[in-house]
């Protein structure tokens, strides 16, 4: 059993069971943040206005990335398109020490679908070095939003 979102933002999602919808996202307006069992944050953002196109979808992604390198000290793990099914979801994946010094994995996704665009950044617990990145998570968490 899934989680339905049907977001005013602009999209639906189908997160796994157990999904916890926060109520008041702490990443500001426009945004709506879930909570994913392991500790998996999922972050989605509504910023239609400065992205235009697919290639402004890829930039987004890569700009969002630059805070958990620049700000976070964190260090580039891979980047690349993630070939979902009709839509454009390019992402760029981030290992960061949070500021209790938690290892975590920061993937910036910027999301072109139906000629709109959503950007979605997921936040997860480095597990090990053997699993991580967990690309084929990410591939699943943002193939289950869609963009109307």
């Amino acid at each position: 059993m899934s989680v339905h979102i049907e977001s005013p933002l602009g999209y639906s999602a189908d997160f796994p069971e157990h999904t916890q919808v926060l109520e008041d996202s702490a990443a500001g307006p426009n945004t709506e943040q879930y909570g994913l069992l392991g500790g998996v944050l999922v972050t989605v953002i509504k910023d239609d206005t400065s992205v235009t196109d697919a290639p402004g979808a890829n930039g987004w992604a890569h700009v969002m990335s630059d805070f958990y390198r620049d700000e976070r000290a964190g260090t580039l793990l891979t980047e690349g398109e993630l070939n979902l099914p009709g839509k454009s979801a390019y992402a760029v994946l981030v290992g960061y020490s949070d500021p209790e010094g938690a290892a975590r994995v920061a993937a910036t996704v910027g999301v072109w679908e139906n000629n709109r665009f959503i950007g979605v950044v997921v936040i997860w617990p480095f597990v090990n070095p053997e699993i991580e990145p967990r690309v084929d998570m990410l591939k699943e968490i943002v193939s289950s939003i869609s963009v109307s």
